[in-house]
């Protein structure tokens, strides 16, 4: 490398510990999206029992986790795009470093092809630690993962509160008048919380794209 030339087995050594590095920080942020998912579940049990568990407790109290799940998402999701950076570039290099030193071929054409669409692949990524995911993407592949689920959980626990507490609904119009919060008529917290969660399903269905990494995958022989 004395004449500013790269030796391929300095090359190598070079790869691997970049493939090593992406690992590394693709697992960390794979660990902090874990995080806020434990957190958003944690909320939602917690707040849930203590408001079905004492018919006291006002109806609205379940809003709490919903507010802190939606805290926790936007969380996720931003860690998402990050995550999403380094498995990229994780993906980009056993695609173009890993698979071609694992064919274990004597032509160097081969190698010397993929090693230059690698070069290509992460030229944009190099120097710069920008998500390429766009956030609302992000926000929509959560939503599909766990919080949609957990929305739909206190959306349910809200309505059986309002029908059963402190005593059984036997009509919508006392229902309605149930929901009401402070000064609000409860047919506005009604139709808010219908809006709320037809977005959210909307939000999860139509901005989420497509997982690259569901493809066919070879089985391993019998």
């Amino acid at each position: 490398m004395a004449d500013g030339t790269i030796e391929p087995s300095e090359r190598t050594m070079i790869l691997a510990h970049y493939y090593r590095a992406m690992v590394g920080r693709a697992d960390v942020w794979r660990t902090r999206m874990d995080s806020t998912t434990h957190w958003a579940i944690g909320a939602t049990a917690a707040i849930v029992t203590f408001a079905l568990g004492d018919s006291s407790v006002p109806h609205h109290v379940v809003f709490i986790s919903t507010l802190l799940t939606l805290g926790f998402l936007a969380l996720e999701a931003r860690r998402l795009t990050f995550y999403h950076l380094f498995q990229q570039r994780v993906l980009r290099l056993e695609r173009g470093f890993v698979a071609p030193a694992l064919q274990g071929t004597t032509d160097s054409a081969p190698a010397d092809l993929a090693l230059a669409e690698l070069r290509e692949a992460l030229a944009g990524h190099l120097g710069r630690t920008a998500p390429t995911m766009p956030l609302v993407k992000a926000v929509s592949r959560r939503l599909r993962r766990i919080y949609l689920f957990l929305f739909a959980v206190q959306m349910l626990a809200w309505g059986l509160k309002l029908s059963g507490h402190p005593q059984k609904s036997v009509s919508i119009a006392e229902l309605a008048d149930r929901a009401h919060i402070g000064a609000i008529p409860g047919e506005v917290i009604l139709a808010a919380a219908v809006a709320f969660s037809v977005s959210c399903i909307a939000l999860a269905l139509l901005k989420g794209g497509t997982d690259a990494r569901k493809k066919a995958i070879v089985p391993d022989p019998a």
